[in-house]
């Protein structure tokens, strides 16, 4: 029996092709797309052992941080072919994901759990940038960029444009609160293994940067935010908000004070204003798309800002 291609798709940002393995293993395969303005951080040695080191106690969850491939690629052994991103789109919300609402919400819990970690760990000199999501969303802020022609304002509205461009600023820093970062740590990078189990990975690596802490608690709580306005009345909303519950309370006190949910609030803004743009600058024939992307982004920065 021969690998085989379970699935592939890509955006000018980036590509990924899943293939399933004859050890019953699966490798995914990512690198920036032809429109990436920027290729993957790299990844010392020292790095990946700061990142794989688990928590204390160790959970069933990981990041993974894969190899290097070639053409900027990297590689991982994943413990399934699809990520929680699929799952939710192609199966309509959370039940679908293996080992349903229960499952993802252990997951969850335990990603909080890992970020927290990774967030207490010191933060080595070859660390020290912005995230690439950032940089990108700023330039497009700032009015350097278009996203498919689009400017910021066209997509988000002006009157949120300000305080999105003061919150992209401070998330690119530097500043003395800012920790080690993941990043990215999107659904679609989330793979869950496909017994229902919580050994999941969250695939990283390529994205490692500083960043206050409320950037990457952000960037999961937008995604969730999103997918459950993406199914809008199909949604349980108690189920989704016990997903996000279950987030804050891996990732501990420091998650769930005043100022960290005010953060998160901004930083959940932030992603889905990165997420019009991506989509507008990425995806071929998606501006209707982008649109629909603008105005929760345009609802999101105007309750974070409130």
């Amino acid at each position: 029996m021969s690998a085989v291609v379970v699935d592939t798709y890509a955006t000018g940002l980036l590509t990924t092709t899943v293939t399933a393995l004859p050890d019953g293993g699966h490798r995914w395969l990512r690198r920036p797309g032809t429109k990436a303005p920027a290729a993957f951080t790299p990844l010392t040695a020292r790095l990946r052992e700061l990142v794989e080191e688990p928590p204390s106690p160790a959970r069933g969850t990981r990041l993974l941080t894969g190899d290097p491939a070639p053409h900027g690629a990297r590689t991982y052994a994943a413990p399934g072919p699809y990520s929680v991103a699929h799952w939710l789109i192609d199966g309509g919300g959370p039940q679908a994901v293996p080992g349903g609402h229960r499952a993802l919400r252990g997951t969850l819990r335990e990603v909080g759990a890992l970020l927290a970690a990774l967030h207490s760990r010191p933060v080595p000199e070859e660390a020290r940038r912005p995230a690439r999501a950032v940089v990108r969303l700023h330039a497009w802020l700032s009015g350097r960029t278009t996203a498919g022609g689009a400017t910021a304002a066209d997509l988000l509205g002006a009157a949120g444009v300000a305080h999105l461009r003061a919150w992209a600023a401070e998330a690119a820093g530097p500043a003395a609160g800012h920790v080690l970062s993941h990043g990215a740590p999107g659904l679609g990078s989330l793979v869950p293994g496909v017994d229902g189990s919580t050994t999941a990975a969250l695939l990283t690596g390529e994205d490692l940067c500083v960043a206050p802490p409320h950037f990457d608690l952000g960037w999961l709580a937008g995604e969730l935010a999103e997918f459950r306005w993406l199914l809008g009345a199909t949604a349980d909303q108690r189920a989704w908000q016990q997903l996000l519950d279950a987030l804050f309370d891996g990732y501990g006190e420091g998650g769930g004070d005043v100022a960290a949910r005010e953060g998160c609030l901004r930083g959940t803004a932030l992603r889905i204003a990165l997420h019009t743009h991506d989509t507008a600058a990425y995806v071929p024939d998606a501006a209707g798309q982008a649109r629909l992307y603008g105005l929760l982004a345009a609802t999101l920065t105007e309750g974070a800002a409130a």
